[in-house]
């Protein structure tokens, strides 16, 4: 019978020790406990929002089966037989849900409805007091909504500080400008920030990324994995790889660690070991003698072990 506890904590390794604390397992079954990460933790955004513990989950078998139920029980448990009248009596409900079910499929699904206008004035405001606390001087900000997007195009003289590496400080604060229109509008509300044509060079970048290294695919028929990326670059990528011919692409991962694979259709072909340009065939160990093998033999004249001296 598996005895199990789940537990959490702030790495990995402590959630491990208190799922092992809390199973409690006896001595004897001290060697035959397991651990079994249910989920990574996750770091807060910007150290304020988000982040979760990691949680693992502790196990062992004590090999003691579960009891069956005994055939007494069993044949107590065991509906009665009715009355064929009451049978008649029943079926005419049994057949009344069948109607209700139908209509539920026939209705189709609610999409998310988004405000038909925001406060652009307030998605301004908030934008500004970031770049503010950021040092940035001379920002000029414009905004537009259209279809439940909110776009903003930012104008500074220093992109990188805004932008971050690889864009992580650009969608931190897109995250948060984010939420605080979804607050502001009671409605679902997408934002979309924009500095110096930062998304277009990236996009561009990215369907370059894919077009070279789905080329490599098909060369050497293995896979190529890219670094983590948002779902938003993800995105990009995949849609670049349909338009290629014999690769395909998945992604792999959890949460910030989510990236990319692209991969020849049909999986990865086993490697073989056919040497590289100019390499010589592999040659076969010599167990025995040649037979023209003749041992070396010292010169009669020399001595065997003859002394080295130094000139002074």
């Amino acid at each position: 019978m598996i005895k199990e506890f789940i537990a959490t904590g702030k790495t990995v390794e402590e959630a491990s020790a208190n799922a092992k604390a809390g199973l409690n397992a006896p001595a004897k079954f001290a060697l035959d406990v397991h651990t079994e990460v249910i989920e990574l933790p996750r770091k807060k955004i910007l150290g304020l929002f988000g982040g979760a513990d990691a949680k693992v989950r502790a196990y062992y078998d004590d090999g003691v089966k579960e009891k069956k139920a005994s055939k007494k029980q069993n044949k107590k448990n065991k509906p009665q037989k009715k009355a064929p009248e009451q049978k008649k009596a029943e079926q005419p409900k049994a057949q009344k849900p069948a109607q209700p079910q139908a209509k539920k499929e026939e209705e189709p699904k609610k999409e998310k409805d988004f405000p038909k206008s925001v406060d652009l004035d307030y998605a301004k405001s908030y934008l500004a007091e970031i770049v503010k606390g950021l040092d940035i001087k001379d920002a000029k900000i414009n905004a537009s909504y259209e279809d439940g997007v909110v776009n903003m195009d930012l104008e500074c003289d220093d992109y990188g500080i805004i932008i971050g590496r690889r864009g992580e400080t650009l969608d931190s604060i897109q995250y948060l400008l984010s939420l605080a229109m979804k607050k502001n509008s009671n409605g679902y509300v997408r934002v979309s920030i924009n500095v110096g044509n930062y998304r277009e060079k990236r996009n561009e970048t990215l369907r370059h990324l894919a077009q070279k290294n789905s080329q490599y695919v098909l060369r050497t028929g293995r896979r190529y994995t890219f670094e983590p990326m948002n779902p938003y670059e993800r995105r990009v990528i995949h849609t670049a790889v349909q338009e290629i011919e014999g690769v395909e692409s998945r992604s792999i991962g959890y949460n910030q660690d989510r990236r990319v694979v692209i991969e020849p259709v049909g999986g990865v072909k086993p490697r073989q070991n056919k040497g590289g340009r100019g390499a010589k065939p592999a040659q076969k160990a010599v167990t025995s003698k040649p037979a023209d093998y003749t041992p070396k033999k010292d010169r009669a004249d020399l001595p065997k072990y003859g002394k080295i001296e130094l000139n002074k």
